[in-house]
């Protein structure tokens, strides 16, 4: 822990980096510095990148840097030396089949199993954070005690969903006009601490996901088709490719109107957030 320095944020100049880097290890052959989410791969810090792409050819033998960024503009000068001696690598999330492999083998490591159509279910209740889905995943294991397979019912036992299964079933429960449902499944997501305003961005953006996928149908595009071009999973396409069939196209847009407006009464303080998301609900929910 001696030879270790993290660094977080914009805030830390280059050459505070650079100082740290130049420093000999103490009582070790080397010293590792991890710099997060710096901004130096963006156009933000055009001074700072200079000294950095300057220093980067020079890091002494006895230094070992790591960069952690969300954000990269491959355009940008330092990633470009950065990847022109291969020393980048792209850490994205794991597409739908790698994410059911990886399910099913720590469902092995435990002597247990799981198919792919329950797999599929398990990611769609729980999303496809992984660190989310090894919790749920020992949760089953546990439950479960002997037995060998994990069922839909295992999950719908013990697992907790995810902010965007909720989502999906208020949709469904708008789109079949269940207006009791779709207020319960509301009242259960403020219980549990949900912002309001969170609710509805997630609400705006099922709808606009929906309303995309209706459309690349209609115009005879395929659910492997709309999953590449949204990149979205399959499953993800094909649920939505149902909820479709319970609105039309002149519907969802007024149901996307709807959310903006609604955006914008609680942004400007026209309306209280709770009342506002609640009414919102209430008038689509009669949408057909």
């Amino acid at each position: 822990m001696m030879n270790l320095t993290v660094f977080e944020g914009k805030v830390i100049p280059a050459n505070q980096i650079i100082e740290s880097m130049e420093m000999l290890p103490f009582m070790g052959d080397k010293r590792l510095v991890i710099v997060k989410n710096s901004e130096l791969f963006t156009s933000g810090r055009k001074n700072d990148t200079e000294l950095m792409c300057d220093f980067i050819p020079n890091i002494p033998p006895t230094s070992c840097i790591i960069f952690v960024e969300d954000t990269v503009d491959k355009r940008n000068k330092l990633f470009k030396l950065m990847h022109s001696k291969k020393f980048t690598v792209e850490c994205g999330p794991l597409k739908e089949n790698d994410l059911l492999i990886w399910i099913k083998r720590e469902f092995n490591r435990k002597n247990k199993s799981i198919d792919n159509k329950t797999g599929i279910y398990l990611i769609r209740i729980v999303g496809t954070s992984m660190e989310n889905l090894a919790n749920e995943i020992q949760k089953l294991i546990d439950y479960v005690e002997e037995r060998r397979d994990i069922t839909p019912k295992d999950i719908d036992d013990i697992c907790i969903k995810s902010l965007d299964a909720h989502i999906f079933d208020l949709v469904k429960a708008m789109g079949y006009k269940k207006v009791d449902k779709a207020l319960e499944i509301y009242s259960n997501l403020i219980l549990i601490k949900e912002p309001p305003i969170r609710i509805l961005s997630m609400l705006t953006r099922q709808i606009r996901l929906i309303l995309q996928v209706k459309y690349l149908y209609d115009k005879g595009f395929g659910s492997k088709d709309i999953s590449e071009i949204l990149k979205q999973p399959y499953f993800v396409i094909n649920d939505c490719l149902k909820q479709s069939q319970l609105f039309t196209m002149e519907k969802l847009q007024e149901a996307i109107e709807d959310c903006l407006q609604t955006d914008i009464d609680i942004k400007t303080g026209k309306m209280d957030g709770e009342l506002a998301v609640e009414m919102l609900l209430l008038k689509n929910s009669k949408l057909k």
